[in-house]
């Protein structure tokens, strides 16, 4: 009788892992599938089914950096820290703006020192400094990089509160007063709870 009881047992905790282990990979794939950004509800009803340290798990392996995309936009530019964010829409709108500014700082130097460098052959006159176009090249580059640089830190954070509303998963830090008793005395402690 012992025998088919531990039996039974170890048929039942060997199918509650397989069924969590199921949830576990299920929510994964989804995550990884970009389902959070666009359908978080659909993600939340599975991940009713996991438990809190595959909630963490979850969570700490698919949360958003949002050190590395910063400082990949701030050095590099052209989207590369969205890409690498997975954000390609706004990866693509910075590269196409980043391309177009170093194209027209570079076709403006390049008219001005073909016609510097013709003027001065053939005796034509002065030397052309017009470099309005480089100007606006330059402002509005860097008006892009500062953009980047927030639309890191901003997607980021959007999509890590997006995963922990699909996966259950309380990350917000948390601090209380809790009682305590200690060689006889009573009094108040300070308690802090931080996810990362």
């Amino acid at each position: 009788m012992n025998k088919r009881l531990v039996l039974v047992l170890a048929v039942l905790l060997f199918g509650i892992l397989c069924v969590s282990a199921t949830a576990y990979k299920d929510v994964n794939r989804l995550i990884l599938n970009g389902t959070v950004k666009y359908a978080p509800e659909e993600v939340r009803k599975l991940s009713a089914d996991l438990t809190d340290s595959e909630r963490k798990s979850l969570y700490t392996w698919n949360r958003v950096s949002p050190v590395g995309g910063l400082l990949m936009n701030m050095v590099l530019g052209f989207g590369s820290g969205s890409f690498s964010q997975k954000d390609t829409g706004y990866g693509v709108l910075f590269l196409c703006g980043d391309t177009i500014c170093t194209g027209m700082i570079i076709w403006n130097f390049l008219k001005n020192g073909g016609e510097n460098i013709h003027n001065e052959l053939y005796g034509d006159g002065g030397v052309s400094d017009d470099f309005t176009l480089a100007k606006v090249g330059l402002i509005a580059a860097a008006a892009l990089r500062v953009w980047q640089s927030i639309r890191a830190v901003t997607y980021a954070n959007s999509y890590n509160s997006k995963l922990a509303y699909a996966l259950r998963y309380d990350s917000t830090p948390s601090v209380a007063l809790l009682p305590f008793s200690k060689d006889g005395q009573t009094g108040l402690t300070l308690s802090a709870k931080i996810s990362y």
